[in-house]
């Protein structure tokens, strides 16, 4: 028979081997991790430390990695104040290295601009025709109002390349007409001032400059369409299309004198003198001495260019200067 003594038992009390361990309360468990290999029980389980402190308890490491505690770093708001701010950039752009790639783009910029800026401005053609000295201009004011007795026209060359203003009078430049241009404009304002009749400087200034560059079209369009082949460029189109002011400034300077008769006996000169200095100066620009690839006829149009640009110099004479006196 059997006899089931877990019911008896159960309402009987249990015997206490420590008597002081009932006094205080029960150790709790510390769950087991099971992926923590050799956990240690912590010392102090919530228990009052013997400096009167209540340590807190630490949690168990998780995944059983020691972790180290995370260092202050910046965070990222503060990197970028760091990083954006004047002393960084200074101690930036202070390092050898940056300086030498800044200094090394420029140089590539500038040169790369250079490059862009000459495909419109020919800046290196423009520096020969300005290279002129005190002695060069008056040497070619007085050719230009005296050509008659000049005999060598030739324009001396160095390595294939002509000498500049400075050292040949013959040679083509832009700064005597861009200067009697100015003069121009400011004689013409200076004798509508005297007469009384106020006009806008700007005014006179863009109708002489809108004539200039219909001149240097009309020359242009007419070496194209008779097909010659010839050394001039723009550049020498527009210096023997501005010498024309040198004898206008001369013409309206004399009529303040002696008004209108000598406004046109002056023009009448000036316009003779400049009309024989371009046929003498492009006779050797057009038709090159000694070069047998060029026809009579070839010659022919090149010979009714000339007298074409030498004879329109003195209408436009006139027409930039009549309505000032």
């Amino acid at each position: 028979m059997n006899h089931n003594h877990s019911s008896a038992r159960r309402g009987k009390p249990k015997r206490l081997l420590d008597p002081s361990a009932g006094l205080s309360a029960p150790m709790p468990a510390v769950p087991q991790n099971p992926y923590v290999y050799n956990q240690q029980v912590p010392i102090n389980n919530g228990m009052v430390s013997e400096f009167g402190f209540n340590v807190p308890e630490q949690p168990p490491p998780p995944y059983g990695f020691n972790t180290v505690p995370m260092q202050n770093y910046p965070s990222i708001e503060n990197r970028g104040q760091e990083y954006s701010s004047p002393q960084f950039t200074t101690q930036l752009l202070a390092e050898p290295v940056v300086t030498n790639m800044a200094v090394q783009y420029g140089n590539a910029l500038v040169g790369y601009g250079s490059q862009q800026f000459e495909k419109y401005v020919p800046v290196t053609a423009l520096k020969y025709y300005f290279a002129v000295d005190t002695n060069y201009i008056l040497t070619k004011l007085t050719l230009l109002l005296f050509p008659f007795t000049h005999k060598d026209w030739s324009v001396r060359y160095e390595q294939d390349v002509p000498l500049q203003p400075r050292f040949e009078k013959n040679a083509l430049d832009l700064y005597i007409p861009t200067m009697a241009f100015v003069t121009y404009v400011v004689i013409g304002a200076l004798i509508l001032g005297i007469q009384e009749r106020f006009s806008p400087l700007g005014t006179l200034a863009s109708s002489a400059l809108a004539w200039n560059v219909i001149e240097v079209l009309v020359n242009t369009v007419t070496l194209y369409i008779m097909h010659i082949e010839t050394s001039l460029s723009t550049l020498d189109l527009l210096a023997y299309c501005g010498y024309k002011y040198v004898g206008i400034n001369t013409a309206l300077s004399i009529s303040l004198l002696f008004r209108k008769f000598g406004y046109y006996m002056t023009l009448l000169y000036c316009s003779g003198s400049l009309a024989f200095f371009l046929m003498r100066s492009l006779k050797l620009r057009v038709i090159p001495q000694n070069d047998s690839s060029y026809t009579a006829s070839g010659n022919k149009r090149r010979l009714y260019f000339i007298l074409f640009v030498a004879g329109i110099q003195p209408v436009l004479m006139w027409c930039l200067s009549y309505h000032l006196i």
